[in-house]
């Protein structure tokens, strides 16, 4: 029997196991409990969490489709109690950051995984600056800018070296 984390990188989404959904079910439990009681308010109705820490090291481990769904859920789940009108927005930018990041850190060693944090944590800038442009207009942009960069870089200080240590467990 392959291990789970090979099991999570070959996940299949038509032929789940009842082992990767109970995993992918505690990654997104972990996304929103970083998310949700480890949380400061920021500018606009927004808030800054550690669940970024925890979406690149899921992704970084696991694989892109785990990163994906740990992330659009978890992530969103949180929204949905705490200010709902940003669940599509989470859903997809979390979402899609967590898949780049797994998928860009997939086999490399920590410059790339730096990288794969660098470019996801980006996303999730951009992402979140063109929701808030949406919502606020562009005067609300510059505040979810610079608080966003503090978020990914304090996800990018903890998910990496999480991210090795619970490789290193997993041999």
């Amino acid at each position: 029997m392959k291990g789970i984390k090979k099991e999570l990188q070959e996940l299949c989404f038509s032929n789940l196991t009842i082992r990767c959904l109970a995993y992918l079910a505690l990654f997104t439990a972990m996304v929103a409990l970083a998310t949700y009681f480890i949380k400061i308010p920021g500018a606009n109705t927004s808030y800054y969490n550690l669940g970024e820490a925890f979406i690149f090291m899921i992704a970084i481990v696991f694989g892109p489709r785990a990163g994906l769904v740990a992330g659009a859920l978890g992530s969103s789940l949180v929204d949905l109690v705490l200010a709902p009108i940003w669940v599509p927005f989470t859903f997809v930018i979390k979402g899609v950051e967590g898949w780049v990041v797994g998928k860009l850190a997939a086999g490399k060693g920590f410059s790339g995984r730096l990288i794969a944090v660098i470019v996801g944590g980006h996303i999730m800038i951009l992402g979140y600056a063109i929701a808030v442009w949406i919502l606020y207009g562009w005067p609300a942009v510059l505040p979810e800018i610079v608080g966003n960069y503090g978020q990914a870089v304090v996800g990018a200080i903890i998910g990496i070296p999480l991210s090795r240590t619970i490789k290193k467990i997993l041999k």
